[in-house]
């Protein structure tokens, strides 16, 4: 029997920053959730993605972008609709303030 294999990636938004760099999903993964560093300066983070890793697009669940709150203290493991995510190749993690410092996401994908 195959194993739900879960792997965790990380991505940086850059000082100053609202756009993390692009994180390649290989082998059909789709995030599951994300973990936020202990200090943010967002308050929520939306995601971009792409199909060829050049041209990213908001991700909208039907007609509402995908947003998630993540609070702007202590670390949270923010669990992601698998849904919003079907398809996307390539992914970027988006806040929604400059960041006041660079931030380290991981991001856990799976089957």
């Amino acid at each position: 029997m195959a194993k739900n294999l879960r792997l965790t990636d990380t991505v940086v938004i850059a000082i100053s920053g609202t756009v993390s760099a692009s994180l390649t999903l290989d082998n059909s993964r789709i995030p599951l959730a994300i973990v936020t560093p202990t200090a943010l300066t967002g308050t929520s983070f939306n995601f971009n993605g792409s199909i060829d890793g050049t041209s990213f697009y908001p991700i909208y669940n039907e007609s509402t972008l995908y947003a998630v709150t993540v609070g702007t203290s202590a670390g949270r493991h923010i669990a992601l609709s698998r849904a919003a995510f079907e398809g996307v190749r390539y992914l970027q993690v988006v806040s929604t303030s400059a960041e006041a410092a660079a931030r380290t996401i991981k991001v856990v994908s799976g089957e």
